[in-house]
């Protein structure tokens, strides 16, 4: 039989002359809003503003490592026999350049007188070893 309270009888969810709740489509909006602009923003941090901050804000440079402690005795020795052979090797090409300077120095031949003033200083050839 039917039930004579019709208050404890189950409601429909919605009745036909009723408007549909809005406030969970409200409240969903303003959460998703809020999710996706703090989303957008972390992003935006992460991928603009963390690498200009980074670089314009270095930590400073590091302290230069200490200097060793001395110079090793044969290192220094070496070095030393090194720089004398080079001084000896120098003083031979600065005699060899010496004398390339006088011979520069010295009558040449010119076109009015091909044989130059002086004749070459040279060594002549035996007569037996002339090639022909």
């Amino acid at each position: 039989m039917a039930d004579p309270n019709p208050s404890s009888a189950p409601q429909p969810a919605q009745q036909p002359g009723q408007p549909a709740a809005r406030w969970p489509w409200i409240l969903g909006g303003l959460l998703g809003g809020f999710f996706l602009l703090a989303f957008g923003l972390g992003l935006g941090w992460y991928l603009f503003y963390r690498p200009v901050v980074n670089v314009a804000v270095q930590l400073p440079a590091p302290p230069a490592p200490p200097p060793p402690a001395g110079p090793d005795a044969a290192q220094v020795k070496a070095l030393e026999d090194q720089i004398e052979k080079q001084k000896v090797a120098n003083k031979q090409i600065e005699d060899q350049i010496a004398v390339l300077k006088d011979r520069l120095r010295a009558d040449v031949c010119t076109a009015k007188d091909p044989q130059g003033k002086t004749p070459p200083a040279s060594t002549p050839m035996p007569p037996g070893e002339r090639k022909t």
